[in-house]
């Protein structure tokens, strides 16, 4: 009894996983990719003169999509949702075989079928921003919760389960005009100073 149990709800994990969340795509357009990489440069280049940089939505996501190498994101056709308490919400896909091959259970790719190897899981990812000054200032989003499909699974899986190297966009080094990276709903509110005058 105990037996058949375990074998249902286990089956019910794995029907949970192949499941595809409920997501909306967000809408952008080539102005808002535009706008948000002209923002990134402004603060690259320290040509932010103090204040508060706004970026909306649909600029994080139309950054993401249009001007970062898709072999840099830890996820396909990655979706960005911006929460209030600094919480971030991205969703995208990930082959069951990068899952397996990036994981201490790398040994299982050779005995996988290739088809369910190929196969796309949702991965849905919930993070928390906070800025650290490391040796330099860094914004860190710390993983809090994380989907594969609908299943829930605990967050620190997210680093056994991905390569170090597929998660190194969850610390960004800071340009040092940037003082606070907070997350709003919607939004992403940057407070920067004025670059120190040169003499």
């Amino acid at each position: 009894m105990a037996v058949a149990a375990v074998v249902a709800v286990s089956g019910w994990a794995v029907m949970r996983t192949l499941q595809a969340p409920a997501v909306e795509a967000t809408r952008f357009t080539r102005e808002d990719g535009v706008r948000a990489q002209q923002k990134i440069v402004d603060l690259a280049l320290h040509r932010v003169r103090g204040g508060t940089v706004l970026f909306s939505e649909a600029e994080v996501n139309a950054f993401v999509s249009r001007h970062l190498d898709p072999a840099d994101l830890p996820v396909r056709d990655p979706m960005i949702r911006l929460r209030d308490g600094d919480i971030l919400e991205i969703v995208g896909t990930v082959a069951l075989g990068r899952l397996v091959r990036e994981s201490p259970l790398a040994t299982l790719t050779e005995m996988l079928p290739a088809g369910w190897l190929a196969r796309p899981l949702w991965l849905s990812v919930a993070a928390r921003a906070a800025t650290s000054s490391e040796p330099r200032r860094t914004l860190r989003l710390e993983p809090q919760r994380l989907l594969l499909g609908r299943q829930r699974v605990p967050a620190f899986m997210l680093r056994l389960m991905l390569d170090p190297s597929s998660l190194r966009l969850m610390r960004i080094v800071l340009p040092p005009e940037v003082q606070t990276v907070r997350i709003e709903r919607g939004r992403v509110v940057i407070q920067a100073t004025s670059p120190p005058a040169r003499t």
